[in-house]
């Protein structure tokens, strides 16, 4: 099991790993350029887009140095964020509203950044891969308590069999009821000897095969190695049911009868004369569902002649006039009232004759010939519930005992467990991301947001020279066929094993310009589909309204009387919740893409609305998206998140980490094969500027 760690005494800092190690892309561009040719009306038309950004003046003419209006990754930057989304039904609430509605403060998500220095290694370096042994967790000959548990067939017992009388006739069948499960385990103890030796490295062998890698040297992840003896240590035990019930082997409610004259006797064919069988027989057993005595065509009964219709007692001359059939006196003996086939029976020996003791009846798949016992033969009983024990007797006397029997099961199992010799644990740096493409020059920043109390977070990379870039990894929406529930849209991307640069701002020499506007469009082919983008980028002066008052409440008599609520409980003026200010000098920044499927003409939107204050960096920020609407109607874009600023703390002191300028043609090696990185360090989450995309479900 893989888990992050503060290790003490390890090295507290951010490094950059760069490999140089160079992998063609060729064979794999040029095998997608075959496959996905860019339709010709898609790719000549002449094509409008604004730019301003070689103008001298735009908009209103108020402008902000970039380096003042976002966050200078030089410093060592805490930033608290109030985030409301659509997945929890807060996003239509203002931070008063909530504050009223709950009593509290929303949730917080943070934003921290780590102006550590970032050391560069190269192929020929073994720092990065040198593991050096960490004395306070290794233990030699360490006696280890543990436990194997023992499991026992899983089944469960047959309690009865009930004729279920709901359907019709010849649908009614014996419904069995069953126990509930029925299981046993037993849990062994035992000891085992083994050396842990734990031991810490940056990355575990080279890990990448060209670029530079990012990892945060305050995580780790921990890796274990077990190394065990060729022969494994045997446990057993034996389980002993003594009450195990089941149906007996005769299952004689699964047996259709083929003696259709009844006389307990195979008999061939009928000619043209349907025959009787030579023996008075009385009236077929049916129950009596309404209890009148009288047969319904609605009540099952026991079809022994086969003619699947219920017969009365054969006529007779009751002779001494005793109210009942005496042998010997007569009778008149009828058929079935059809021409009976040869009766079919159980051929026990194989040599394809009658013998007495031979069954006549087939199989069915299904319990659904009716049991009777002839125990006394002027009084038969249909058997309507079958119990443990109970028995029958047939009309020819014979004899079926325990219809659901009980016996002891014994069942022994025998589970094998690893001898462990050593035990070796390996500490590396967390894999934060790897640049596979372009040059490395200029400085990247790291920073990473937190929230849910820490149990989500994605990292962000930015670098800045007159524009502002952020390192992405380029992802795309699904098409059709892809998504088979609501869950699938949370996720709702697809994405590229590289890493590329965007332009998050533009600002020409370092400024933001009120009424900047710069328009892109291209096409971008892939081994799923071909993609149009479009993306348009624009800036507007703006005053926004935050819960980001620097100063929260005030003292008076002895009492704390928070500005956003006066009967709010605080001891200091730090925990009061945050009190809006409103700031007239901030840019609001609207970031939108449109990107269609090419055949489908499926298009998925993204706007992202985000204000920078002087001294703040963002104060706000709003995501929105759509997908294609119906023709004819307007676009309809759904909120999805938002932060709102809450308070920014800077210590005022960090270092520079710089990247050595390097260049080639690079590839992402595949991390997930490695066990090392727990088969896929670098978790892909879509992310819009510092947010991540969570696409709304069907409400």
């Amino acid at each position: 099991m893989n888990q992050t760690k503060k290790i003490l005494g390890l090295p507290g800092k951010i490094r950059l790993i760069s490999l140089f190690i160079a992998v063609s892309l060729f064979f794999f561009v040029s095998a997608c350029e075959e496959i996905f040719e860019e339709p010709s009306e898609e790719t000549t038309e002449e094509i409008s887009l604004e730019n301003t950004l070689g103008e001298s003046q735009v908009g209103n003419g108020s402008t902000g140095d970039v380096i003042d209006y976002f966050y200078n990754f030089f410093e060592d930057l805490s930033v608290e964020f109030y985030r409301f989304t659509r997945s929890n039904n807060r996003i239509n609430l203002t931070y008063n509203e909530y504050i009223s509605l709950y009593g509290d403060v929303p949730p917080i998500l943070t934003l921290q950044t780590f102006p550590e220095f970032l050391v560069e290694i190269t192929s020929d370096d073994a720092d990065a891969t040198e593991r050096q042994l960490i004395d306070s967790l290794t233990i030699m000959g360490q006696v280890l308590e543990d436990s194997v548990t023992i499991f026992s067939e899983s089944f469960r017992n047959l309690v009865r069999l009930e004729w279920d009388t709901e359907p019709q006739p010849e649908l009614q069948r014996y419904r069995p009821v069953n126990s509930d499960e029925v299981q046993e385990t037993q849990t062994v103890l035992y000891q085992d000897t083994m050396d842990v030796i734990t031991y810490a490295a940056i990355v575990d062998t080279p890990l990448i095969s060209g670029g530079i890698m990012f990892v945060d040297s305050a995580e780790w992840t921990d890796t274990t190695y077990y190394y065990s003896g060729e022969i494994p240590l045997s446990f057993s035990h034996t389980f002993t049911f003594d009450d195990r019930t089941q149906l007996a082997e005769d299952s004689l409610m699964f047996r259709i009868n083929t003696d259709c004259n009844d006389n307990n006797v195979w008999d061939p064919a009928e000619g043209s004369e349907d025959l009787g069988n030579g023996i008075w027989d009385p009236a077929e057993v049916f129950l009596d569902l309404d209890s009148d005595d009288e047969y319904d065509l609605s009540e099952p009964f026991e079809d022994r002649n086969c003619n699947q219709t219920w017969d009365d007692a054969e006529d007779y001359t009751d002779s001494n006039e005793d109210g009942s059939y005496d042998e010997g006196e007569p009778f008149t003996d009828v058929g079935n009232g059809q021409l009976d086939e040869e009766e079919s029976f159980r051929d026990a020996n194989g040599d394809s004759l009658w013998n007495e003791g031979e069954g006549l009846f087939a199989i069915n798949n299904s319990p659904s010939t009716l049991l009777v016992s002839w125990v006394d033969p002027e009084n038969p009983v249909i058997l309507e519930t079958i119990e443990v024990g109970d028995s029958l007797v047939t009309r020819w006397g014979a004899n079926y005992q325990d219809l659901i029997e009980q016996y002891v099961f014994v069942d022994e199992k025998t589970v094998e467990t690893a001898d462990i010799d050593s035990q070796v644990v390996l500490y590396t740096n967390e894999i934060i991301a790897h640049l596979s493409s372009g040059s490395a020059e200029g400085e990247y920043f790291i920073s990473k947001s937190e929230w849910d109390e820490g149990e989500e977070h994605d990292y962000h990379m930015f670098r800045t020279d007159d524009n502002v870039y952020k390192v992405t990894q380029p992802s795309y929406f699904k098409p059709y066929g892809f998504y088979w529930s609501d869950s699938d849209l949370e996720s709702g991307f697809w994405h590229r094993d590289v890493f590329d640069e965007e332009i998050l701002y533009y600002t020409p020499s370092g400024q933001l310009r009120d009424g900047e506007i710069v328009e892109e469009e291209y096409y971008d082919t892939t081994e799923v589909a071909i993609y149009r983008i479009e993306k348009r980028f624009e800036v507007e002066s703006d005053t926004i309204t935050v819960p980001a008052k620097k100063i929260r409440g005030y003292e008076e008599d002895g009492t704390i009387i928070c500005y956003q609520d006066a009967g709010w409980t605080a001891v200091t003026i730090d925990d009061c919740p945050g009190a809006d200010t409103t700031i007239t000098n901030s840019f609001k920044v609207i970031r939108t893409l449109r990107m269609t499927m090419i055949g489908s003409s499926v298009e998925y939107g993204e706007r992202d609305e985000t204000w920078l204050a002087e001294g703040l960096g963002i104060v706000r920020d709003d995501l929105f998206v759509r997908w294609s609407e119906l023709a004819g109607t307007s676009e309809e874009w759904i909120a999805v998140s938002r932060w709102e600023l809450g308070r920014a703390t800077s210590s005022g002191i960090g270092t520079t980490f710089r990247m050595a300028g390097q260049s080639g043609t690079v590839t992402l090696d595949q991390l997930e094969d490695l066990p090392m990185l727990g088969n896929d360090p670098y978790i892909f989450h879509r992310t819009s500027g510092f947010q991540r995309v969570e696409l709304p479900v069907d409400e």
